[in-house]
């Protein structure tokens, strides 16, 4: 009998430690996935990936800014230095570089600055459309954004994460506002 309870015993403790590194198993699966997940993300923005891009950020309606917006997304670099992962949720921590935001609006004040104190434009501004005025400070914008003279910023992010329907997304926008919409947002209010 007691041979037999302590078969059992030993059993049951291998059966324990098994069910208990099945479960430590899935949240391996969790961390990879949503590493993978976020490595996507991050990807699709350091492409200029719009399909990517458009599910976390509005980007308007014109395709010129967009397009240099989203061409400006390739300085992004990023380091996940840890997840954790419990059931649906998982928090990422990781360093990203991407452009000085700070830098690029600091630029397109002075350049806007310079162009309106331009003759040519006064000369122009009475009779100037709404459409022109907007080219124009897309133009600022662009030439900003490719001059390739804005530097980038590291900074620690701790972004969370949600799987829904089987796939894993950010779960909020303040990595992608800090990425790109920040400088729209701040674009479009200039522009009003």
């Amino acid at each position: 009998m007691r041979k037999t309870l302590k078969f059992l015993a030993v059993v049951m403790a291998a059966v324990s430690v098994l069910a208990l590194a099945a479960c430590g198993g899935n949240d391996e699966e969790k961390v990879s996935q949503a590493t993978q997940a976020f490595g996507t993300v991050m990807d699709g923005f350091k492409s200029g990936d719009a399909a990517v891009i458009g599910e976390y950020v509005d980007l308007g309606d014109d395709p010129e800014l967009s397009a240099a917006l989203t061409a400006s997304l390739g300085n992004i670099n990023f380091e996940v230095k840890s997840v954790q992962a419990d059931g649906n949720k998982a928090t990422v921590d990781a360093s990203v570089t991407s452009l000085d935001t700070s830098q690029v609006m600091q630029k397109y004040i002075e350049s806007v600055a310079a162009l309106v104190s331009s003759p040519d434009y006064q000369s122009k501004v009475g009779t100037m459309t709404k459409e022109e005025y907007d080219a124009l400070m897309n133009a600022q914008l662009i030439n900003i954004l490719s001059s390739g003279e804005i530097g980038t910023v590291t900074t620690d992010e701790t972004i969370e994460m949600t799987k829904e329907n089987g796939q894993w997304k950010l779960s909020d926008s303040s990595l992608p506002d800090k990425l790109i919409g920040n400088t729209l947002n701040a674009i479009k209010q200039i522009k009003q």
